[in-house]
């Protein structure tokens, strides 16, 4: 019997321990969320793929945002770094 418990309790353990850290981690496709850490994220990627160019992004979420009044930042972020890409590989 404790030894049954032993083994349930070190498997919600490391059930709980994947979970938090497929949470830290993110996605591969890009940070997940809305929160300061997704938009930090998505800017610091974007400013990589465009080359420091912070007017480019900025105004690429101004036309998102005209799309997508509602949004939250890192959502026009995620939207401008997806269109960015999707262009890129035309």
């Amino acid at each position: 019997m404790d030894a049954l418990l032993l083994i349930l309790l070190l498997a919600a353990f490391v059930w709980a321990l994947l979970h938090v850290t497929r949470h830290l981690r993110g996605s591969r496709s890009g940070p997940r969320g809305s929160g300061p850490r997704a938009e930090r994220a998505l800017e610091e990627e974007l400013l990589r793929l465009t080359r420091g160019n912070r007017g480019a992004i900025e105004r690429g979420v101004t036309a998102q945002r005209r799309r997508h009044p509602d949004a939250s930042r890192a959502d026009l972020l995620r939207r401008v770094r997806d269109e960015y890409l999707r262009d890129r590989s035309r």
